[in-house]
């Protein structure tokens, strides 16, 4: 059903809840992972937080790739989800509390992803 997911996080606990829920389903499937991490300022941040999105993917012996970018996280998503022919989306739909722009991301690829999307509760 899946050969190729794309999950969003930006390194936060949060955010590995929906890469860990990705990973499950990639290795029910046999599928691809690809981890992207967008940081609107900072190529070292995206670095880090793609990393730990690998490393939590490999607990459940699936093939990942990182995409580490520097830009607005909801047109990255979609950009590396159309570079790979991905044939699902994954990301989770609450941020940080307090934070202003919660759901931003999820909000903004619901509205916008012609892709299967997969929002996962964060919290």
């Amino acid at each position: 059903m899946y050969s190729r997911i794309v999950v969003g996080t930006d390194g936060t606990d949060r955010s590995l809840i929906a890469v860990d829920h990705a990973a499950r389903l990639a290795a029910t499937f046999a599928a691809e992972l690809h981890v992207v991490a967008a940081a609107e300022l900072s190529d070292a941040s995206a670095k880090a937080a793609a990393k730990i999105g690998h490393d939590v993917s490999k607990r459940h012996g699936v093939r990942v790739v990182e995409h580490p970018r520097v830009g607005e996280p909801a047109s990255v998503l979609m950009a590396v989800a159309d570079a790979v022919d991905a044939d699902l989306i994954v990301v989770g739909n609450r941020r940080a509390s307090g934070d202003p722009r919660a759901g931003s991301v999820s909000s903004v690829l619901s509205g916008l992803c012609g892709r299967p999307l997969l929002l996962v509760h964060t919290g």
